[in-house]
């Protein structure tokens, strides 16, 4: 079993449509961070120039992430500068803590990917 953990910088105006495109496609497990940063776009009016963004984190099987990487794209999108960004990243070993077991590849299924 391959699995991976899905980054995601983007709008934090954007937040409910990328959770309700994700619960859609049946992904129920994901973390959220509120984030400032700067990338291409920066905010003048502001004294440090950073913007808020939110960051989403969804551990998923490899074959997944191309799947849910989309969904967040097409959720996220404005035709905006500064929309935010996708990433993939591969992750050697995962644990769940509450059960002190290794986690499984049933641990990971959605319903419609």
């Amino acid at each position: 079993m391959k699995l991976c953990k899905v980054v995601a910088i983007f709008d934090e105006l954007k937040l409910q449509a990328v959770e309700q495109a994700l619960l859609r496609h049946g992904i129920e497990g994901f973390t959220i961070h509120p984030v400032s940063g700067r990338g291409r776009y920066f905010d003048s009016f502001n004294e440090n120039r950073l913007i808020k963004h939110i960051q989403i984190e969804i551990y998923a099987l490899e074959q997944d992430a191309p799947t849910i990487r989309n969904c967040i794209v097409d959720a996220a999108h404005s035709n905006t500068e500064s929309e935010g960004l996708v990433s993939t990243v591969p992750i050697n070993d995962l644990y769940w803590i509450h059960d002190k077991r290794s986690a499984l590849e049933a641990d990971f299924q959605c319903r419609e990917l």
